[in-house]
């Protein structure tokens, strides 16, 4: 003898335990596919917020650098020195070196 399964709607809809586990795991299914949608619409945005403060770390990085071998140049160096009353001497340096003795 078959098995009669149970309907729980009038005998024209026939919603038996099947077609209500089916549709539990479709919402399951959808639910999960909701969620995930989501949280990679957060990762891609925190992406897009990554690129832009990187692109604005290296204009400021390339910045600095200029500023710093501005600063190295020979004719920046001699201005800032002169400002403190150091000037450039007209002849060449002579080393004084001690002598040792014997």
């Amino acid at each position: 003898m078959a098995k009669q399964k149970k309907s729980i709607l009038t005998p024209e809809l026939k919603l038996t335990t099947e077609w209500i586990n089916y549709l539990i795991f479709l919402f399951g299914v959808a639910l999960l596919y909701i969620y995930l949608t989501h949280r990679t619409d957060n990762i891609v945005r925190d992406i897009e917020s990554t690129k832009k403060n990187l692109v604005e770390k290296r204009a400021e990085n390339i910045t600095l650098k200029s500023e710093l071998m501005k600063n190295r140049s020979r004719a920046n160096l001699e201005e800032r020195l002169a400002e403190r009353g150091v000037k450039e001497p007209n002849r060449a340096v002579t080393v004084i070196r001690k002598q040792k003795d014997d």
